[in-house]
């Protein structure tokens, strides 16, 4: 799904991630990678395998779209320090000709000097770039020159059926001057939003994008 933003070009993926076409750059929020590791050892029963399944999206994302950057917008580790950091600093690694440029997000406590030697720029607020901002949390106040990339919330809109049947799943949030992605990582959750005048909203599944307003 291809949106037009300010002209502009970016594509709406599957995967839960934004290819902006003229930059060749991938938006990616929210992978909370550690968090898995940090559940199980905590005591809840979360499949090992589902940590994989955010390297494995990582890697389609990066060889179908021939990305030369990436900006995670916050929140890539989970909390402390877990061996999944080691994983990504291999997966980061093996991807040395990708830059990378994390804005830090409420849940990304590593020490920032981790994410330096792992190759990546780091913004502790917000990243700006030809009059679009990267950043974590939603901004409340928003300018008409500029427009808004974030993540944080986990958007999920719930679709109803016949009967009682419903189905919630991640979505692109698409406001006047600000965009919300899904949160990029597995067992994450998610907030509900709602249909409001002038927002698009396009749900995700593991296959397909589709507009439901």
């Amino acid at each position: 799904m291809q949106i037009e933003i300010r002209g502009n070009h970016f594509r709406l993926l599957s995967q839960k991630a934004v290819f902006w076409e003229e930059t060749q750059t991938l938006l990616i929020g929210d992978l909370h990678l550690g968090k898995i590791i940090h559940f199980r050892k905590e005591g809840i029963a979360v499949p090992g395998i589902a940590a994989e399944n955010n390297f494995l999206r990582l890697n389609q994302l990066v060889q179908h779209t021939g990305a030369v950057r990436i900006i995670f917008l916050g929140d890539l580790f989970h909390s402390k320090y877990n061996s999944e950091w080691e994983t990504f600093r291999a997966w980061r690694a093996g991807h040395h000709y990708i830059e990378m440029i994390i804005v830090i997000g409420n849940h990304d406590i590593l020490p920032v000097s981790l994410f330096l030697e792992s190759d990546m720029q780091v913004y502790m607020e917000d990243f700006e770039e030809d009059g679009f901002i990267f950043t974590h949390h939603p901004k409340t106040e928003l300018r008409s020159d500029r427009f808004v990339f974030a993540g944080h919330v986990h958007p999920v809109f719930t679709s109803y059926g016949k009967g009682r049947q419903s189905v919630r799943l991640p979505c692109f949030v698409i406001d006047k001057n600000q965009a919300i992605l899904p949160s990029f990582g597995v067992f994450t959750g998610g907030y509900p939003v709602n249909i409001i005048n002038g927002r698009k909203i396009y749900i995700t599944t593991e296959t397909t994008i589709f507009p439901v307003c």
